[in-house]
């Protein structure tokens, strides 16, 4: 179920995927290139609208308290910083491997008037060169799916934490650990498109956290609210499938992979409906 290559490859990767694409995932997905949350009784909220509320729920369940110290553990373009700097008062220094994720991130957070209580850096977030006891919150908005070495990811921010900090996460993950060969040929294909290291089932990562010694471990499946991210993002690229000068267009300023990048997209819907794939959120506590 894991991606191959070392975890060089696989940073490599992650870094070329991000720098690559940047401003394609933002001109289809927005500046949350992350899942909506639906509430299930109103699926026409905006996506936008939705992708917004995924951070304030993520914020709520993990217990973020007001103007704390957080790190971002694989920021993306800063959407959720930012969020976090403005709405809850947080200072918040994000990390990513993508030096232009860190660029666009540094213009965003200026354009929104947070530029003074965020930052963003190039860097590894399983070996981080922060001290321990650093933060009051690691905050993880899918970029756990993108680690290599999971439990080394989970070891890592338990060190930077302070005692009484808090994990926040929220995560690609899979059904169990159970898959047949299709589904699992079906999970591999997406790895290589969205340069993914490797899922894992949301009990999998609580019996971690306790192994860990942290604390507090609680978890929640949220695929019900998120899964029409999917349907819309099919809906999105399907007409730009349909128009050969787009799709050429992207092809000489990105490459011949975009290809597999757009194609991706029904495969993803293809996962949440064969409930192979699933979205899982966990906050655990380092001990005080």
């Amino acid at each position: 179920m894991t991606q191959e290559g070392s975890i060089e490859d696989l940073h490599r990767a992650v870094r070329d995927h991000y720098d690559k694409l940047v401003d394609l995932y933002e001109d289809l997905w927005g500046e949350h290139i992350h899942h909506g949350y639906w509430d299930l009784h109103a699926p026409q909220t905006p996506r936008h609208a939705a992708q917004q509320r995924t951070t304030r729920e993520l914020t709520a369940f993990g217990g973020v308290p007001h103007g704390a110290r957080v790190l971002d553990s694989g920021c993306g373009i800063g959407a959720s910083a930012v969020m976090l700097a403005a709405e809850t008062g947080c200072t918040v220094e994000g990390i990513t491997l993508s030096h232009e994720q860190v660029r666009r991130a540094t213009e965003k957070a200026a354009e929104a008037g947070v530029a003074d209580r965020t930052s963003f850096r190039v860097m590894d977030a399983m070996h981080t060169d922060y001290p321990d006891d650093t933060f009051d919150v690691v905050w993880s908005l899918e970029s756990c799916e993108l680690m290599p070495d999971k439990r080394a990811y989970l070891a890592e921010n338990l060190r930077i934490l302070k005692p009484g900090g808090r994990l926040v996460v929220a995560t690609w993950v899979s059904r169990d650990d159970r898959l047949d060969p299709s589904e699992v040929k079906l999970l591999r294909r997406l790895y290589r498109d969205f340069a993914v290291s490797h899922v894992l089932p949301l009990d999998h990562y609580a019996q971690a956290c306790a192994e860990l010694g942290y604390t507090g471990v609680t978890t929640a499946d949220w695929t019900d609210h998120v899964r029409g991210t999917w349907a819309l993002s099919a809906d999105i690229v399907k007409p730009l499938m349909r128009d050969p000068s787009y799709v050429w267009k992207l092809v000489r300023a990105k490459g011949a992979d975009i290809f597999r990048f757009l194609n991706s997209v029904p495969l993803m819907k293809q996962a949440y409906d064969r409930d192979v794939m699933r979205y899982g959120v966990f906050t655990a506590v380092k001990p005080g």
